[in-house]
């Protein structure tokens, strides 16, 4: 044997067998005792409800899905239950609750508190909203002397927000009115610098062309929630205006007319005979104006009503939005819906009617972090198929609103559609950094014939800083060459 070295009595060896089976035991009953513990606590569910004081049919309905589930899953069923009646004007409504063993059944004894009823009173705000009192409570959206919903509560904050006509400094608050059981809604919203003038400047080596858009957008014109956005559009064979005035609450009721127009001009090349090759340059023209009312519906949802004349037809249109979307510059998450229908009749170059139709879907839903998923989806189409139109009366595409990888109102077509993935890394409201993909196809004019395919990806960027903004983008069609994408530059200012 080597130095050092002891050589263990059998005794210890024994010993040291005992104490590990001793361990072993113990912790063979602490699991046991645990699993029994939790087979009993899995076991316990409950087996009927009974009701003390006032309460009714629907309040026992609601409670009913807590039979059969474990004895502490009624809490959640009580918390819709109470937020039903908070809803209804009940703000202090309480469900109260406990779980008995009678019998080897377990009992869910209830009850319910519902309290007094409350009722809206006018809107406040606690900042300086740059905004009249009375517009204030108009836009809030919450009805004085209705019913007190705190979920009503939480959408007039967000309606507010994605105005763009506010910033938010601190939560909504609720004020007690007891005299005539009212709650005061008050809102903390300071004036927002939302109107803005925008210059856009885009650019394609292939043709080597230039583009330039200018808009200027009024929004909440001293402070009486008036709205007036104009817009124009010049390139090497296109020119093109419009402008659009809301007036809100005509007459007092609850709805806004809006006054609309457009000019539009373009010069395009057509082939009156292609086996003999020639061609022509040929200018057409359209000048449009539209009168229509417009309401809100609820919080989020607004429609609309349009009669339009040009100089060789009329028409009439239905619009329909849905928006909640969290906040009016860069967003982060919500969804905007936008819909329309539009009835053209009565040309004298022809006897064809037709119906165009389109709509647009845009979802933000937040990642990780400051990442966040944009999804969109675009189509439209003239119906019927073989109505006789003009140049300028098919769709326009091209732009940061359709294909981007095109130049703006690059192409016309009967019918489209597109869809958009993007991924977005936003610093709150100073950077955004978005890289999308966007598949989609068209309908080609005469003289090509069937759909046609396309894809375009890229990425932007937009910088904040205080009152101006810069945004570059570059996008690119599909099968193009690299250096044959479009540049765009744009530089904004809030005021």
């Amino acid at each position: 044997m080597c130095n050092g070295m002891k050589r263990r009595h059998p005794e210890h060896k024994v010993r040291g067998i005992q104490a590990g089976g001793a361990i072993g035991l113990v912790l063979l009953v602490l699991a046991l005792a645990s699993s029994a513990f939790a087979e009993g606590a899995s076991l316990c569910r409950i087996d009927s409800i009974a009701w003390a004081g006032e309460h009714t049919a629907l309040d026992e309905k609601q409670m009913e899905h807590a039979l059969g589930e474990p004895c502490d899953a009624w809490a959640a069923f009580a918390e819709k239950l109470t937020r039903y009646y908070e809803d209804r004007g009940f703000v202090a409504a309480q469900v109260q609750g406990s779980v008995l063993e009678s019998g080897g059944k377990h009992v869910l004894s209830l009850s319910l508190a519902r309290g007094s009823a409350w009722v809206w009173a006018a809107a406040e705000n606690l900042d300086s909203s740059g905004t009249r009192p009375d517009v204030f409570r108009r836009l809030s959206g919450i009805e004085e002397g209705a019913p007190v919903s705190l979920t009503d509560l939480e959408r007039s904050e967000q309606k507010l927000m994605r105005l763009g006509y506010f910033e938010g400094t601190a939560p909504a608050r609720l004020f007690r009115d007891p005299a005539r059981n009212r709650l005061i809604p008050a809102f903390s919203m300071k004036a927002a610098r939302n109107s803005e003038a925008e210059g856009l400047l885009t650019y394609s080596s292939d043709g080597d062309l230039w583009e330039g858009e200018v808009n200027v957008k009024l929004y909440n014109i001293l402070g009486t929630a008036r709205d007036l956005t104009l817009q124009g559009f010049t390139g090497e064979n296109s020119r093109h205006l419009n402008f659009m005035y809301k007036e809100p609450w005509i007459f007092g009721s609850s709805w806004n007319v809006v006054l609309r127009g457009l000019f539009d001009e373009e010069i395009y090349t057509e082939y009156p005979d292609s086996l003999a090759g020639g061609s022509k340059d040929v200018t057409e023209r359209v000048a449009m104006g539209e009168v229509g009312v417009t309401r809100d519906i609820g919080f989020n949802w607004t429609v609309g009503i349009f009669f339009g004349v040009t100089e060789d037809d009329k028409h009439s249109t239905f619009e329909a939005a849905y928006v909640s979307l969290d906040r009016f510059a860069l967003p982060r998450s919500g969804l905007r819906l936008d819909g329309s229908a539009s009835w053209k009749m009565d040309r004298p170059d022809s006897l064809d009617s037709y119906l165009d139709v389109h709509g647009r879907l845009v979802s933000y839903q937040p990642l990780l972090g400051n990442f966040i998923a944009r999804y969109t989806g675009a189509a439209g189409g003239i119906f019927p198929t073989d109505v006789e139109l003009k140049r300028l009366d098919y769709f326009a595409l091209g732009g940061m609103d359709s294909f981007k990888g095109m130049g703006y109102r690059f192409l016309r077509s009967r019918a489209y559609g597109f869809s958009e993935a993007a991924l977005v890394w936003q610093d709150g409201y100073n950077l955004s950094v978005e890289a999308f993909y966007q598949p989609g196809l068209y309908r080609r004019m005469d003289p090509g014939h069937g759909w046609a395919r396309e894809q375009d990806y890229g990425v932007a960027f937009t910088q904040y800083r205080g009152n101006w903004s810069v945004n570059l983008y570059y996008a690119l069609r599909n099968g193009e060459n690299y250096l044959d994408g479009i540049i765009g530059f744009g530089l904004k200012t809030l005021f």
